[in-house]
């Protein structure tokens, strides 16, 4: 059921709800049950459907959905007495000119303040029902989130972690050591760092794009040993967008896809340029690639695109997103899309 029909239903229910308390208010106290009366208590229910779902939609419009209860406290109290004034007015309108009441507009009228209460009762009821579906939505954004980091964690150190990486891995640094003693210890130190970063991955939400940019560079020079000359390598960063969050190894992610699926496969291998371009809102990650993106195959690097679009969408929503294709017949492009709002929305909590 959706959160409209919610809406409807409780909004008959509850109008409903005062015919009966009314009608059964009157019999106990003895009160005939007259033409006049009948007519007063359902021209309460017609006009509290009506005024109700105007009230609501001023609610939204004026954006209280929102706000905190501590702001929401003062309109919400001026809002039910200026309800309970024109809501009087309107009723002793409708019932003079409908059942003859003959009934003149005082301040001192108790109705007012029963109009009051019922417009009172219906906020809280409406506002808990909403702060109640947001917080539910909330957790369950977290849930998710949580669930995703969970499963890239997993598939992050069957995938970096596999024997054919560090079977790679420990032969270049293997070759590396009588040719070039230093460059091997540098290999191992930077092998350290890559396998250290993935068993951290899931300690933090969001991380500085400065610092993934540093796991991708040892990344990268462990691949630049193992493929030397087959492998050319190019940063385009503008100055300030390495303030700018990222979800851990994202951007790795895109490269260790570059290499795997793309220069490893070419006999004169290619090369790998990362640029970063900012916009009015917005700051773009844009990873060139020798190759040719085949958008009908299927792999396990689909299967990290895809979750690599979920960690975005979970991260920032509709705010961030990940496109791939082919680049003027040259190359493969990859945007990573990100909020420049994101630089300050940083939920590592890291220092």
């Amino acid at each position: 059921m959706t959160a409209s029909r919610y809406y409807y239903k409780a909004q008959l229910s509850g109008w409903s709800l005062y015919i009966l308390i009314s009608t059964a208010v009157f019999i106990l106290t003895g009160t005939k049950l007259s033409f006049d009366v009948l007519g007063g208590i359902y021209l309460v229910f017609a006009l509290g459907l009506v005024v109700s779902h105007l009230y609501r939609a001023i609610i939204i419009k004026l954006g209280w959905l929102e706000k905190d209860i501590a702001s929401l406290i003062p309109r919400v109290a001026v809002a039910c007495i200026i309800l309970a004034i024109v809501f009087h007015g309107i009723y002793i309108f409708i019932g003079n000119l409908a059942f003859g009441w003959k009934l003149a507009y005082t301040w001192t009228d108790a109705n007012l303040v029963t109009w009051g209460m019922l417009f009172f009762i219906w906020s809280l009821i409406y506002f808990t029902y909403i702060f109640f579906q947001r917080f539910r939505k909330e957790e369950i954004k977290n849930l998710q989130l949580e669930s995703a980091k969970n499963e890239y964690e997993l598939r992050r150190l069957r995938d970096q972690m596999n024997p054919h990486f560090i079977f790679n891995a420990m032969n270049t640094i293997r070759a590396l050591i009588d040719e070039n003693p230093t460059k091997a210890k540098n290999a191992v130190t930077q092998l350290s760092n890559v396998l250290r970063s993935s068993l951290q991955a899931g300690d933090q939400d969001l991380i500085p794009l400065s610092k993934e940019i540093e796991i991708v560079k040892d990344y990268l020079e462990i691949e630049k040993a193992r493929y030397e000359e087959r492998l050319e390598i190019s940063w385009q960063v503008q100055e300030g967008t390495e303030k700018v969050k990222i979800p851990p190894l994202l951007l790795q992610t895109i490269i260790e896809n570059c290499i795997k699926h793309g220069i490893a496969k070419l006999p004169d291998g290619g090369s790998i340029c990362i640029q970063t371009v900012t916009h009015d809102d917005a700051v773009d990650i844009n990873i060139f690639n020798t190759g040719v993106y085949d958008p009908n195959a299927k792999s396990d690097s689909s299967l990290g695109l895809e979750n690599t679009k979920n960690r975005l969408n979970l991260s920032f929503g509709k705010e961030a997103w990940l496109t791939i294709g082919n680049h003027e017949n040259k190359s493969v492009l990859t945007t990573i899309h990100l909020p420049l709002t994101s630089i300050k929305n940083d939920k590592s909590n890291s220092n």
